[in-house]
């Protein structure tokens, strides 16, 4: 059980940004190349394989990485990440580099007198044995980096938090803005936008949290999340995550991970998840969202 809770545990696709990115994949290959190049001897003719295998560790990766979330974008959605995930993606990117450049480097005759099943042998031990300890190393440096940034972002969130709250003052009544949702089966919901907490998207539908009457309130419709965000059509119903909408006037406590942030609610003590993607936008709402008369700084977690 602990080890499928581990696999099973968010972890951070990458680094947030195709720039970060392809540094990240260039310096890994550079990495895996001088590897190769101290350990192994040191003739041209080597040196000219470890090149060659450089370039094609860089193309891999950097199309993995960056190019095939833009194919596969459900598939590859940074926030469904876990550490299981990474660790079969970072098996197939293995297999592949060692397959392509076993093909590549016996095509162009760099191992004469070899057979390709020897070469191919050959370079899957090389890939496991120094390109798995690279990865390996890759992947502690960009999980520390990673969660050093989202805590880092989530304390400066909470400080502008606690510094609205502190600071609140009641704004004068106004009429409790009202919207009427309507389901693809033609089922109606009326809800302020003022009680709504957040939505939570399941294939085709959503489920509505609010608070009335003192109480947590649910509701599901049949409908996808864009449908249901046009319609509520608020300047502080945003989206958070793939599959969530909050209202940012809501929030009283961010937590960083390594996959992204968490979001607490006023009233409930229900994590809604804030991916890496939407994180930079939603925790600027935070920081500049005036603040809600009803909330008190005791509602804000420790």
């Amino acid at each position: 059980m602990r080890v499928v809770q581990f696999l099973q545990e968010p972890f951070p696709y990458y680094l947030d940004s195709d720039r970060k990115n392809f540094w990240f994949s260039a310096g890994l290959a550079a990495f895996v190349t001088l590897n190769l190049t101290l350990f192994l001897p040191m003739e041209w003719i080597h040196i000219q394989k470890w090149i060659i295998t450089g370039i094609i560790i860089f193309v891999v990766l950097y199309g993995h990485i960056v190019w095939l979330p833009k194919v596969l974008p459900k598939l590859m959605a940074p926030e469904s990440w876990t550490v299981g995930k990474y660790m079969l993606a970072t098996f197939v990117q293995l297999l592949l580099i060692g397959w392509i450049a076993s093909v590549v480097l016996f095509s162009l005759n760099l191992y004469p007198g070899l057979s390709f099943r020897i070469v191919v042998i050959y370079y899957f031990f090389n890939m496991a044995l120094y390109g798995g300890i690279s990865i390996i190393v890759f992947t502690f440096v960009i999980r520390t980096v990673m969660l050093k940034n989202n805590l880092r972002q989530a304390m400066k969130a909470n400080e502008e938090l606690r510094r609205s709250l502190s600071t609140a003052i009641p704004e004068p009544q106004h009429a409790t803005p009202v919207v009427t949702i309507q389901s693809d089966t033609s089922e109606t919901l009326t809800i302020s936008t003022d009680q709504l907490l957040y939505v939570e998207a399941d294939d085709n539908y959503a489920t509505f949290h609010w608070i009335a009457d003192g109480a947590l309130q649910t509701r599901m419709l049949r409908g996808n999340l864009k449908n249901i965000e046009a319609q509520l059509d608020s300047p502080r119903i945003v989206r958070c995550h793939r599959s969530y909408l909050v209202n940012v006037s809501a929030i009283v406590q961010v937590e960083g991970n390594t996959n992204g942030y968490r979001l607490y609610l006023r009233d409930i003590n229900i994590p809604v998840p804030l991916s890496r993607s939407k994180g930079p936008h939603v925790l600027q709402l935070v920081g500049h969202q005036p603040a809600d008369p009803r909330l008190r700084p005791s509602l804000v977690r420790a």
